[in-house]
Parts: C-alpha cells; structure tokens; sequence
C-alpha cells in the first residue's frame, strides 16, 4: 500500500526537522525512525493522507511531544527479560535504568532492521502498548497470528541484538552502479529515472547475485527495514526487480563486474593492432565514398568530421555486433523487446563501480553507447526532428541534454532564427555546450557545428554504412570467434530475463573505438589533436505540403 506514497523523497527532509526539534543526532535518528513506522503503519491500514509532507510533520510533532513528556517516567521494557511465549498483556518494568538504556539503544536499533509485517506488531505492542486483541482486530488477522509475529520479531531482535552491526561493505562504502538500456526508455525516463541515488543503486547491487529479503537487505545497508522497503516496491513496480516465493526479492537485469569488463579488453586491442587492415581496407573505401555525397559536401569542416566519426562507428559496430549474433545465434529484434509498463520497450543494463575502481578509465576510452535518438513530431515546418548519435571518449552529448528541448533550440540556431529566446536553463546550458565541441561562438553569435542532413539522407548514409558492414563482416569472422569464446559473461541461476546477446556484450565492444584510435594516430581518420568531436547528427523530415 506504500505504493501509493513515495516516503524515501522525505528521509533527509524529515531527519533534519529532528534534528532541529531535539538537537542531537542520535536522538534525531530516532524519532524521525518512529515517525515512518508510524505513518507507514497508518498507511497499511488504508490511511488516505493528502498531504504526506504535512502528515509527516504532524507525527514527528506529537513523538517529540510525548518523547518529552515522558522522558524521566515513563516505564519501559525490555525484550529480553520478556517470556517468548506471550501468556498476557503485561508488560515487565524495568528494574536497572542503565542497564536498561543500553538494551533499549541495541534492542530500538535491530527493530529499524524488521520486516514490515515482524515490525509493525512490535511496534504496536512494545512502543505503543497496544493490546494484542487490539493488534489483531485492527490488522484484521487472527490472535494467534499477533502472537506468531511477535515471537518471531523477538526472535531476530535477540539474534541482532547479539550480532551488532554485521553490516555488508556497502554500509560504509557503497558501490556505484550506472545503468544504461537497450531499447526505447518509458514516459518518464525509465529505467534511467528509477536509479538516482545510493540506496536503490546498492539495493540492486545486493540483490543481484541471488535473492534476498528485505530485512536482510536493510540489516547489510544498515538501514532501517521501512526506508528499503518503499524503495523495493518501486523497483518492483518499474521492473527493475522481482519478487518470488518466501519474502525474498531479486535484480532482474544483468550487472556487469570490473573483471567482466576488463576480461577481454587487451586481447581486443591486440586483435585490432594485429587485423587493422581487415578493418581499415573497406572503411577506407567506404570513407571514400561518403565524401562523394552531396550532404557530405556542404558540410562545414567540423561537421564533416562529425559525419566521418559517426559513419566510422556505425560501420564499425554494426559489424561487430553482425558477426556476434552469427556465431553465438544471439540476435535480438527489437519487436521481441518485453512492453513495459511505463509505455518503453527495454532490457536495462547495470555496470557496478567501486570506490577504488580503476577499469572506468581503462575501459571507458574505448566504450561507444548505442546509437540514440532524441527528438520531438509536427514542429515547426517539420515532421520529425531528432538527434542521432553515439558516446565515446572523443565527445559525446550529455544526458541531461537528452530533451526535445535542447534538439529544437539547436535547429533553431541552424536555421538563424531572429529573436532567439531560450528558456533560462538552456542559456545556462551554453558554455558547457561550446566546451562540448557542439556550439561555437563568435562575435556574440551562436553557431551550430554539428553535420544537419534530411532523413532521407540519413537514410542514404545508413544503406551505404550497412553494404560496408557486411564485407567487413566477411573480413573479420574469423578473428572473431576466439574472443566470443573468452568475453562471456555467466548470469545468477535465477536470472532468466536477459536475453542471450548481452552476456556476449563486452567479448568484442572496445575493437571499434581500437581501430578508430588506430586510424587517427596514423593520420588515416581525423587529426591526431581532435578532442570533443561527438558523433551526432541532426536529422530533419519536412512536412508535405
């Protein structure tokens, strides 16, 4: 039912308001703790709360408040001097007030750590003094089932109690994981806009390599059961995780290591320094060729290369990829992609970052993305508008300028028009856009340095791309097949969603961006010296008349 409500936007906010009430830290942890088990509680009875925000202010106000009233008289408890069988209702005083205050700091700190149904009648029963009978007929179950629930809870206080801080590496020194998909992305972004902070990125880190429960996810975090459970839920919702049988949840999307990454990375260099020519003969025909088109050819200089680069790695890749899904029966088409339910069609892809990791700089100077489009429908005199490309070391286009936006405000610039009027976050977007080799600007005038062609010419550069792709396809089969055989990657026996091609994806990845490097140190491509070149395309399709 927490579904409904996305508590975790709240946590800092509301930690800090208690901190503020009270002044000190571990106090403040602890009231805003039993603010969420309180209003999470509320909402599993079916709450309808309008304002959250408001609600959660109101709750932390009136724990503060009794907190305060009782702080020097109230008769606490004690779990471990507690029966496991729960014959009445009484509660047993405390006999030994420091003895007691410790036990209570251990015994508070585990509760944090429960499963939402374990923590919620602990909480009732324990913090609230609520009646077992009272327990039952609000929660609507039996009992006996009250009874079950706290012996249990009991039972895994006691056990953590005695354990303390058995927390997993990524407590003190999370990891980070980048995503990234194949496919069309949702309505809001997804899966992109579903991981933007630590705790969900090592939450799927976690739940990777097999299935695990949510108490034994927030006991490794060290973070309290009811902030990882909303967080769970929503991962579920967006597919990024699932549940099966016995409360346990998993990461349904392949997660690449350092060493699956790094595996086969200097065999791949050394494959494209020892075949360079069985890579370069036709690419240099097929170079050849583009510059004989007349949308080569009204380029400016700048966007020429751009052009060059962006055919290059079209070829290139797609070659790699063709040969791939030949030798491993791989292939994917795009309309076996799964529907999702955010309006995408994807496959997400996790790639996990230590603190220390050195391979994204190793590695990341030969990744290349997937080609991507950005664009808008029925602007101006147009029918299609978008932006193509691909990422590499050598330029690419930032995500957070991904947007419909950005792609009519830089045709805008292409076309000269009068009175430009931007909104604000795009001029601010401006000098990172110059540093990025995509804008120029002279004399207090802004100039687009990209290639602009039609789609119909995009088109004609794509079927000139794909003739090359298969000769060079042809040349390099055979080197090929000795990589595809070292670069696999094996996935989680539980993990039955990810298609096949994408535990073959870092087997040849880097030789692409090999040869290119290759090709420019040897003056044959680009110059030497060329940095922030990204290989974009602004694609237009005018409207019939």
């Amino acid at each position: 039912m927490t579904d409904k409500y996305n508590l975790t936007e709240y946590v800092d906010r509301l930690y800090f308001l208690s901190l503020k009430k009270c002044g000190d830290y571990h106090m403040a942890w602890e009231l805003a703790q039993d603010t969420f088990a309180a209003v999470l509680s509320s909402i599993n009875r079916g709450a309808e709360i309008k304002n959250i925000w408001a609600y959660l202010e109101r709750v932390l106000s009136n724990k503060y408040n009794e907190y305060l009233r009782q702080k020097y008289n109230k008769p606490w408890i004690s779990f471990n001097d507690y029966p496991l069988e729960i014959e009445d209702e009484t509660i047993l005083l405390r006999q030994d007030t420091e003895r007691y205050n410790e036990q209570l700091e251990a015994i508070r700190h585990e509760l944090c750590f429960l499963a939402c149904i374990h923590r919620e009648v602990m909480v009732r029963f324990y913090i609230h003094g609520e009646g077992v009978e009272s327990i039952a007929k609000s929660l609507k179950i039996p009992v006996g089932t009250v009874k079950s629930r706290l012996n249990t809870g009991r039972k895994h206080i006691r056990e953590g109690v005695n354990e303390m801080e058995n927390y997993t590496k990524q407590s003190y020194e999370p990891d980070t994981l980048m995503i990234s998909c194949s496919g069309g992305t949702g309505i809001n972004g997804e899966p992109f806009s579903m991981v933007s902070d630590k705790l969900t990125e090592n939450i799927l880190l976690l739940a990777y390599d097999e299935p695990v429960t949510e108490t034994e996810l927030a006991r490794a975090l060290g973070t309290p059961a009811a902030f990882v459970e909303p967080v769970v839920n929503r991962l579920i919702d967006g597919e990024l995780m699932k549940r099966k049988g016995g409360g346990k949840v998993y990461t349904d999307f392949i997660i690449y290591t350092e060493k699956e990454r790094t595996n086969n990375l200097e065999k791949q260099i050394k494959t494209a320094e020892e075949h360079f020519d069985l890579f370069w003969k036709e690419l240099e025909t097929a170079l050849e060729n583009l510059r004989k088109r007349d949308f080569y050819r009204r380029q400016k200089e700048n966007a020429k290369k751009m052009l060059e680069l962006h055919f290059s790695i079209d070829i290139l890749q797609r070659s790699i990829i063709n040969v791939r899904d030949n030798i491993t029966d791989a292939a994917l088409p795009y309309s076996e992609y799964p529907y999702r339910k955010n309006g995408g069609r994807w496959f997400a892809i996790g790639n996990k970052y230590s603190g220390n990791s050195a391979d994204a700089v190793n590695v990341g100077k030969y990744e290349i993305s997937g080609e991507y489009g950005v664009g808008t429908d029925n602007v101006y005199d147009l029918r299609t508008l978008e932006l193509r490309g691909y990422d590499t070391s050598i330029g690419h286009y930032p995500g957070k300028y991904k947007k419909a936006d950005y792609v009519k405000w830089l045709y805008e610039i292409f076309k000269g028009t009068k009175d430009l009027c931007p909104a604000d976050y795009i001029i601010e977007s401006i000098p990172d856009m110059i540093d990025l080799g995509i804008l120029n600007k002279a004399d207090d005038k802004l100039e687009l340095l990209l290639p602009v062609v039609e789609k119909s010419e995009y088109i004609e550069e794509k079927k000139l791309a794909g003739e090359y792709k298969e000769k060079i396809s042809g040349n390099i089969h055979n080197i090929m097949e000795a990589l595809l055989e070292t670069g696999y990657v094996y996935l989680p026996k539980h993990l039955t969603s990810v298609p096949k091609w994408l535990q073959y994806m870092y087997c040849a990845n880097c030789i692409p961006m090999a040869v290119i490097y290759r090709a420019m140190e040897e003056g044959l491509l680009l110059n030497r010296s060329d940095a922030h070149l990204p290989a974009l395309i602004l694609v237009y399709e005018k409207a019939h008349s």
